[in-house]
């Protein structure tokens, strides 16, 4: 909860949250075939960093727990260091920062490095001495799962460079960066097709420029829809959200680019070019497949130019 003073009395936001909300698997994250296959051939290497970034209230938490869970089995240890903990995983060591104590994200990750994990999730990075003991335990032998505060996947590189880690430290621990946002769901009780054939054509032409891993089988007979609002959703015409994904894969190609002082923009370009999906086409992959509107994605991504 947080309380600030304002010009009638006080201001106040309060985080209400759902275990049964976050329990999710990763089959149940809404990421392509591509994605998926992807994010489980990065979990099942032994070591390196999967950063997780997007402003708060983004699903960031839900998504490192699925893949905690995808990950857990009894010959593996895991442990994690959050704030707070959010939901609690049967067979996984989880523990909170309490500043009180002195049990910090740095102090607490030191502490969680002698306890011999395999596998390490860090709610957030977000200084200089978390994120080099970070960068440390993916470059030694362990898996690490975090998040810091970027818009776009590539803009977690030049994060962390603010941040104080050495660029030439940053390419070998990243395997993935992964970037996402929530739109809402279409209510699927009472969504209705839209016969909006020339954003159809539109769309028609976003999945032919798509690059080749992308399985565009999938997306082939597009059905447009769009809301109308009933009881089982109070009339909002959404029910539920979905999360839209941008995968950057730290390639041998990025990570000359990285050690050489390469920018968000320049990183993010040759990612385009080596097939790097973003969250924008994804968002236009889920209104092909029904899930979402227009608005929803240019809400969280921006205006769309087709």
């Amino acid at each position: 909860m947080a309380v600030a003073p304002s010009e009638f009395g006080e201001v106040i936001v309060m985080r209400v949250l759902d275990p049964d909300a976050i329990n999710l698997s990763l089959n149940d994250l809404g990421l392509r075939a591509d994605d998926r296959e992807i994010i489980e051939a990065e979990l099942k290497r032994p070591n390196g960093m999967i950063l997780n970034t997007g402003p708060t209230g983004s699903g960031k938490t839900t998504t490192l727990y699925a893949f905690l869970k995808h990950k857990r089995t009894s010959e593996i240890k895991i442990i994690t260091i959050e704030d707070p903990i959010e939901y609690h995983l049967e067979g996984i060591e989880q523990t909170q920062v309490k500043v009180e104590a002195n049990y910090t994200f740095g102090n607490g990750l030191r502490s969680i490095m002698r306890q011999d994990p395999d596998v390490i999730l860090i709610g957030e990075i977000r200084d200089k001495e978390t994120s080099e003991i970070a960068i440390q335990a993916a470059l030694t032998g362990h898996l690490v799962f975090s998040t810091v505060h970027a818009n776009e996947a590539a803009g977690a590189i030049p994060r962390l460079v603010d941040l104080g880690v050495k660029p030439s430290s940053i390419g070998p621990a990243l395997n993935l960066i992964i970037a996402q946002r929530l739109v809402r769901r279409l209510c699927e009780a009472c969504k209705v097709k839209d016969a909006n054939a020339d954003f159809k054509k539109k769309l028609e032409e976003v999945v032919k420029k798509l690059p080749a891993h992308v399985k565009k089988d999938e997306y082939k007979n597009i059905t447009l829809y769009k809301v109308k609002g009933c009881k089982k959703c109070n009339d909002l015409g959404y029910k539920g959200r979905v999360a839209i994904y941008e995968l950057l894969q730290i390639s041998k190609e990025i990570e000359v680019l990285m050690s050489k002082g390469g920018g968000e923009i320049e990183i993010q370009e040759f990612a385009l070019r080596q097939g790097m999906v973003t969250m924008q086409q994804d968002g236009l992959l889920k209104i092909i497949n029904g899930l979402t509107t227009l608005s929803e994605v240019e809400n969280v991504t921006g205006p769309i130019e087709l």
